[in-house]
C-alpha cells in the first residue's frame, strides 16, 4: 500500500498556439538545363506514344517504359512541401507510397557544406538525403503531367495549387518505373536461395504486398491479376488478405521451384515485372527457439495464494501453455478458437509457458508476489517440423495477429473476448523481416490498434543469434583473460561495427508500441561453472550480445526501454586472425527462472533459466500490470482510481519510461559509436541510443513516491495546433539553495498514422517550460540521455534535467509547462490521447512530496 501515492497534475489551461513555419534545405541542384536535358527525352517519348492509337500498349508491354496504370518513381533530392495535396489536383494520378531514401553526391546534387571556412562547398562524403514518390497515372493524369513539365520547361506560372511540381522537377534525380529491382529485395533472394537448397523441389511459399488501392473494384482486379498469374505458372494462392485502414493488400502465394533461379537473377519472370505487385517477400513468420534446460522444484507447491475473480488487463499472444503447471494452474484465461492445444505437445510448449509465469510471478529468483489478475491467453503457435515453436504457416501473420486482437476487443457485432485487455504483450519478432526503413505491414496494424482501441502493445526488440566478430583480439585465451572493461569494449565495439546486421524485428519498429530490449541482469545468486564461457560486460546496464539494436522509423529511439534479460556469457566459435564469439546457452549458468514443461509431460512444476528479449518483454508486461495495480489502488489513496479507461494504456505507457535513464556508461557508448567530434552532440547521443534507447526503468519508483520525490500525472486530449498549459507548484524547500535536484517530464501518446507516407506519424507532440528550466527550477538538460532532436521522433517525449544552482523561484513558485500538438503527416481530424508525468526528486532528504502535496490542495482554479 503506498504511503505517498502519485499526485494528480492540476487541470491545464487549453490554448491555441500559432503554427510554426517550414524550413529549407542545404541541397545543392542542377540548373535547369541539365533537368530538361536529362528528363525531356523521356517526356517526349512518353508525349510521342500517347499520341499513337497503340501508344499506350507498346508502353505496357515494356517493362522498363513509363507506363499508364503502372506505379512510377519520382526518386527527388530534399523533400516538397505540400506535395500530396497537388497529386491530388491530377484527375487519375494516384499516390502510392512515399519514402526515405538517399543517394551519393554527384556534380549535380550534393550537400552544401555549412562548417566554419567552408560553407557552400560540396559535401561529397556526405550522402544526399531524398525521397521516393510513388504513384500511379492513367492516361489522362500522363497528359497533365507533360502539359506540367512543358510550363516548367518554358518558365510559364503554374495554376494556384500546382506548384509543388516546379519544385518536383526542379529536384528530380530520377524518373523510372518501379520495377525488378525494387520487388525483391535482398533477404528474398537470400530466403529463395536458402529454401532452394534446403528443399530443391518444393515450391516457396512467399508473401506478397499488392500495390494498395482505395477503389475495391480496382483491388479485386489486381487479385485477380495475381491469382491467374500465379495459377498459370504452376502455383497456387494460399491466403490473401486486406485491411483497408492500414492500407494493406498482401497474399501468400507457393512459387514453383522451377521460377525461382529467375526470380534471384530478377530476370523475365511474369511474378517480377507483374504492375500489380510491389513486394515480393519471405513469409513472415513469428519463431521461438527449442532451448532449456529443465529442472524439477518441489518447492513451487502451495506458495502462490490463491487469484482473483477478476477481468484480467493483460494479453499474452504466443504458444500454448501448460495449463496445469504449478505456477499457472487457475491463473490464465485460455482463449483457442483455433484449437491449438490440441495439436501442441505438452513437453513442447516451452515459449507459451514461460512468458505465462514471467508475468505472472517475474523472475522467481526474486521471490516476488503473484499478480492478482488472470492472465488472458490467445495461443498463436505451436512446435514446428524444425524443432521450435511458430505461427501457421498456411496463413499471413499479419491476419493471424488482426483476427486475434478483434476477437479480443469486439468487432462486426461480435462480442468482445477479453473487453478490458489494454495491456497486449507479444515476446516475438520476425526473423525474416529486420527494419531497413520501410515500416512493416505488421507494425502498421499495431499502430492503427493501437490508437483504434487504446492498447499498449509490448514488443520484443528481437534476438540475433549470429556469431560477433572481434576484431581486437585473434584468439580466445586472451580474450577470456582480458581485463572485465577492456573486453567490454571490444564487445561494444564489435556491435557498432555489426549494428546494421542487427537491427530490431518487425514488428518492434511499430511508433505507438513500447518496444523492449534486453539489458545484462538477472538475479542469479550461484551461478554454474563456466565452462569456456565469459561474462562480456563489467556492467548489468548494457544490452545483451543477443539484443537488437534500434533505431526505429526515422531514427526515432528504439527500443525505448530495457528489462533484464539474463547475464549472457559467450563462448568461442571459431579463431584464426580474428575471433568470433557466440551467446553460451543458459543452463544453470545465468537467465531469469520461469515454469517449462516437464520433458516427459508428466509433472507440474519443473522450472528452467531462460533469457532474451522475450523474457524482458514479459517482465515490462508484468511492470505495467503492477504499475496500474498501484494507481487503482483506492484503499492505498491513489488519487488516480477514477481515471477513466480510455486513457489507461497511455499513461502506463507514459509511467514506463518515466524512471528510465541512463547511468554512466554512455559516455563509453557516445566514443565507441561516435563520431569522434564531442561537438556533435546530437549523432553521438543518437548513436549510442542504439544500444540503450532512454534506459532502464525502475518501474518501482513510479508505484509510489517518497519525501523527497514528487512524481505527478495527468492525461487528456488535443487536437492538432492546440496545447495544455500545466501550472505545476514548486517546494519552498528547492528555492535559493545548492541542494541537487531533478526534474524529469515524460509525455506518450497513440498517434494515428498515414500508411505509405515518409511522416507516417500523424501527430507530435511536445513539451517545453514557458521559462528555462535553469530559471526556474536551477536545472538544465542531462548531456547522459538521448539528445533533444532524437526524443521529438517517435511517441514518447522524455527528458531529464539536473542541477543544484541557488535560483529564486519565479511566476509565484510554479513550473508552468506547455504540452502542444503539432501535426507531422497531418490530414486527419482527430483529438490524441496523451499522458503526462512530471517528476521533482531532491538528493537530500528535503520534504519535496509533502511541501508540493499542500500547494496542489490550495492551488488556484486554473485560467480559462
Amino acid at each position: 500500500m503506498a504511503s505517498r501515492p502519485l499526485l494528480i497534475l492540476p487541470a491545464p489551461e487549453h490554448i491555441t498556439p500559432p503554427k510554426g513555419g517550414g524550413g529549407g534545405g542545404n541541397i545543392r541542384f542542377p540548373t535547369k538545363q541539365r533537368q530538361v536535358s536529362s528528363f525531356g527525352p523521356v517526356f517526349n517519348r512518353l508525349r510521342q506514344a500517347l499520341g499513337r492509337t497503340t501508344g499506350a500498349m507498346e508502353l505496357r508491354d515494356d517493362p522498363g517504359s513509363l507506363s499508364p496504370d503502372r506505379v512510377i518513381v519520382f526518386e527527388i533530392a530534399g523533400a516538397i512541401a505540400d506535395f500530396f495535396k497537388a497529386v491530388a489536383r491530377i484527375d487519375g494520378l494516384e499516390f502510392m507510397a512515399e519514402y526515405e531514401a538517399d543517394f551519393e553526391a554527384d556534380e549535380y546534387f550534393a550537400v552544401k557544406d555549412t562548417r566554419k571556412g567552408k560553407e557552400g562547398e560540396d559535401r561529397t562524403d556526405k550522402p544526399v538525403i531524398g525521397r521516393f514518390y510513388l504513384a500511379m497515372p492513367n492516361i489522362e493524369a500522363f497528359r497533365q503531367l507533360l502539359s506540367l513539365w512543358d510550363r516548367w520547361e518554358r518558365n510559364l506560372p503554374f495554376e494556384t495549387g500546382f506548384a509543388p511540381f516546379a519544385h518536383l522537377f526542379a529536384q528530380l534525380h530520377d524518373l523510372r518505373p518501379w520495377g525488378a529491382q525494387d520487388r525483391i529485395p535482398e533477404e528474398t533472394v537470400e530466403y529463395w536461395l536458402e529454401e532452394r537448397e534446403h528443399n530443391p523441389d518444393r515450391p516457396v511459399r512467399t508473401e506478397v504486398e499488392l500495390w494498395f488501392h482505395q477503389r475495391e473494384t480496382r483491388r479485386r482486379q489486381a487479385s485477380g491479376n495475381l491469382a491467374s498469374l500465379v495459377i498459370s505458372a504452376g502455383g497456387s494462392v494460399v491466403d490473401e488478405v486486406v485491411i483497408p485502414e492500414i492500407a494493406y493488400h498482401g497474399a501468400l502465394i507457393d512459387i514453383p521451384a522451377r521460377d525461382i533461379p529467375g526470380l534471384t537473377e530478377r530476370r523475365d519472370v511474369r511474378l517480377a515485372l507483374a504492375d500489380d505487385v510491389m513486394f515480393l517477400r519471405p513469409q513472415s513468420l513469428l519463431v521461438s527457439p527449442d532451448e532449456a534446460e529443465p529442472i524439477e522444484d518441489a518447492s513451487l507447491q502451495g506458495r502462490w495464494g490463491v487469484p482473483s475473480a477478476e477481468q484480467p488487463i493483460a494479453a499474452l499472444l504466443d504458444g500454448v501453455p501448460v495449463q496445469a503447471h504449478t505456477l499457472l494452474s487457475g491463473r490464465l484465461v485460455l482463449d483457442d478458437p483455433d484449437d491449438l492445444q490440441s495439436r501442441a505437445l505438452v513437453s513442447r510448449r516451452l515459449h507459451g509457458t514461460a512468458m505465462s509465469s514471467l508475468i505472472l510471478h517475474g523472475d522467481l529468483n526474486g521471490r516476488e508476489p503473484a499478480l492478482s489478475r488472470p492472465l488472458y491467453v490467445r495461443p498463436l503457435m505451436i512446435a514446428s517440423e524444425n524443432g521450435g515453436e511458430e505461427t501457421d504457416r498456411n496463413r499471413l501473420l499479419i491476419d493471424t495477429i488482426h483476427r486475434a486482437v478483434l476477437r479480443m476487443k469486439g468487432s462486426a457485432g461480435e462480442e468482445a473476448a477479453a473487453p478490458s485487455v489494454f495491456i497486449v504483450n507479444l515476446s516475438m519478432g520476425d526473423p525474416r523481416r529486420p527494419f531497413t526503413r520501410m515500416i512493416s505491414p505488421l507494425a502498421r496494424l499495431l499502430d492503427f490498434l493501437s490508437e483504434r482501441y487504446g492498447i499498449l502493445f509490448l514488443v520484443s526488440a528481437g534476438n540475433v543469434s549470429a556469431p560477433l566478430r572481434i576484431d581486437s583480439f585473434s584468439n580466445w585465451t586472451d580474450f577470456s583473460n582480458a581485463s572485465p572493461d577492456i573486453r567490454e569494449k571490444a564487445v561494444l565495439e564489435a556491435l557498432n561495427a555489426s549494428k546494421h546486421e542487427r537491427s530490431i524485428l518487425s514488428p518492434a519498429e511499430s511508433i505507438n508500441a513500447l518496444t523492449i530490449g534486453a539489458h545484462h541482469h538477472d538475479q542469479v545468486l550461484t551461478r554454474g561453472n563456466a565452462i569456456q564461457a565469459v561474462d562480456p560486460f563489467d556492467d548489468h546496464f548494457l544490452p545483451n550480445i543477443s539484443s537488437c539494436l534500434g533505431l526505429g522509423h526515422r531514427r526515432a529511439v528504439k527500443p525505448e526501454i530495457y528489462f533484464p534479460g539474463g547475464r549472457e556469457y559467450v563462448r568461442m566459435k571459431s579463431t584464426g586472425d580474428v575471433l568470433e564469439i557466440r551467446i553460451s546457452p543458459p543452463q544453470q549458468l545465468y537467465g531469469l527462472r520461469a515454469a517449462t514443461p516437464d520433458p516427459s509431460g508428466r509433472r507440474p512444476d519443473y522450472v528452467a533459466l531462460i533469457d532474451g528479449t522475450s523474457s524482458a518483454t514479459a517482465l515490462a508486461t508484468r511492470a505495467a500490470h503492477r504499475i496500474f495495480d498501484a494507481i487503482m489502488d483506492r484503499d492505498g489513496g491513489s488519487m488516480l482510481a477514477d481515471m477513466a479507461p480510455e486513457f489507461y494504456a497511455v499513461v502506463l505507457k507514459t509511467l514506463l519510461v518515466h524512471r528510465a535513464r541512463w547511468n554512466e556508461k554512455g559516455d563509453l557508448l557516445k566514443d565507441i559509436c561516435g563520431p569522434e567530434d564531442r561537438r556533435q552532440h546530437v549523432a553521438r547521443s543518437e548513436n549510442a541510443c542504439r544500444f540503450v534507447g532512454f534506459g532502464a526503468p525502475n518501474p518501482n519508483e513510479v508505484m509510489e513516491c517518497t519525501p523527497n520525490r514528487a512524481t505527478l500525472v495527468g492525461y487528456g486530449l488535443l487536437p492538432a495546433d492546440h496545447a495544455h498549459s500545466y501550472r505545476i507548484p514548486l517546494p519552498d524547500c528547492l528555492e535559493r539553495v545548492t541542494d541537487p535536484r531533478s526534474l524529469t517530464v515524460t509525455i506518450a501518446w497513440f498517434s494515428p498514422i498515414k500508411a505509405g507516407h515518409q511522416n507516417y506519424r500523424c501527430f507530435r507532440l511536445e513539451a517545453a517550460p514557458m521559462s528555462t528550466p535553469v530559471e526556474v527550477l536551477g536545472v538544465d538538460r542531462l548531456k547522459q540521455q538521448p539528445a533533444d532532436p532524437v526524443v521529438k521522433r517517435g511517441t514518447i517525449f522524455h527528458e531529464h534535467f539536473h542541477g543544484a544552482k541557488a535560483v529564486p523561484f519565479v511566476d509565484d513558485g510554479y513550473l508552468n509547462l506547455r504540452v502542444w500538438c503539432k501535426e507531422d503527416a497531418g490530414g486527419i481530424e482527430d483529438t490524441i490521447r496523451y499522458g503526462i508525468a512530471v517528476t521533482i526528486e531532491a538528493e537530500n532528504a528535503i520534504h519535496v512530496y509533502d511541501q508540493i502535496a499542500q500547494r496542489l490542495r490550495v492551488a488556484p482554479r486554473p485560467r480559462r
